[in-house]
């Protein structure tokens, strides 16, 4: 039997996929309820591939999961921000669209300077995902520390903009002096998008998840005595500077032991709660079975459905 502790996101996504890796998971939720996930989950989605490689690696789609509760997942509309000036901008994210839109309101020449900015903001998201979202490679050097932009602050990079945009980038942390990876979010949002769930919001994905749980014959219980195979309990802040960012709960701590949360270096968004679970399940399912099934490994095939 397999045991993860927390009824958080990342608890309940990595029970559905430990239970459909074949394990007998029982999940421990402290008392907490499952459904409170509900009224966490924010107004737009981020990321849905997150979600879409959850409900695949659970055994089921999210297209058809949302389909047989009426669902559908549409693109949100766009952003509208108040600049200091008070002109009301509204920011699509695809990366013309912005273009297009920012130059109209504010000239080619600022344009050019946030088009520059989130450009470069995707490089960090390559070595985000490498060292925290999709793998657990340690940062140790000065020049891994430069490429998540470790070495500069928020205030640095929303330097680079004219005063009416500058707000939109410090925006993304606590403080100007928080670590410029705060930023990342702008990246990730043109990447992939702003998505959100009709009718009803995207608390829905909570009661999908759940449903899925019990699909998968995962077993909740209030509290049980003895060690945990994960821990998915802890809770996670912005960081205020680059060594907090650092100082986040790695996915295999060094003292062996598994935990995947809002704390973990992914952070505390959504989607990332979800890399970070999906990351410590690829890591027990292979301590328990020699089996390796991340991504990676195109060998790797899943078990029948029990």
């Amino acid at each position: 039997m397999v045991r993860v502790r927390g009824a958080t996101l990342a608890g309940m996504a990595a029970s559905a996929r430990l239970a459909r890796l074949g394990h007998e998971v029982t999940l421990v939720t402290d008392g907490a309820s499952p459904a409170a996930l509900r009224d966490t989950l924010p107004d737009v989605i981020l990321l849905p591939a997150a979600w879409r490689d959850l409900f695949k690696k659970s055994g089921a789609h999210l297209v058809t999961a949302l389909n047989g509760a009426g669902l559908e997942l549409v693109e949100a509309p766009a952003e509208v921000h108040t600049l200091a000036d008070g002109t009301r901008l509204e920011l699509p994210t695809e990366r013309g669209a912005q273009w297009r839109a920012l130059s109209a309101q504010l000239g080619e020449d600022e344009a050019a300077r946030w088009r520059d900015l989130v450009d470069d903001l995707d490089d960090v998201l390559v070595a985000f995902r490498r060292h925290a979202l999709e793998g657990t490679l340690p940062v140790t050097t000065a020049e891994q520390r430069s490429s998540l932009w470790l070495d500069r602050s928020l205030g640095d990079v929303a330097g680079r903009l004219g005063s009416g945009l500058r707000d939109l980038v410090l925006a993304c942390g606590p403080g100007p002096d928080a670590p410029a990876i705060s930023a990342l979010p702008l990246s990730v949002a043109r990447t992939f998008g702003r998505w959100r769930l009709i009718p009803g919001g995207n608390g829905a994905l909570a009661d999908l998840l759940i449903a899925r749980l019990a699909e998968r014959g995962v077993r909740i219980v209030d509290a049980a005595d003895g060690p945990v195979d994960l821990d998915c309990t802890g809770h996670g802040a912005a960081p205020r500077t680059a060594a907090e960012w650092l100082a986040r709960t790695p996915v295999v701590g060094a003292d062996g032991r598994l935990r995947a949360s809002a704390a973990s270096p992914a952070g505390p968004e959504p989607w990332a709660q979800l890399g970070s679970a999906a990351l410590a399940v690829h890591e027990l399912h292979e301590r328990l079975t020699g089996e390796d099934s991340r991504p990676t490994n195109v060998a790797f095939r899943m078990p029948r459905p029990r």
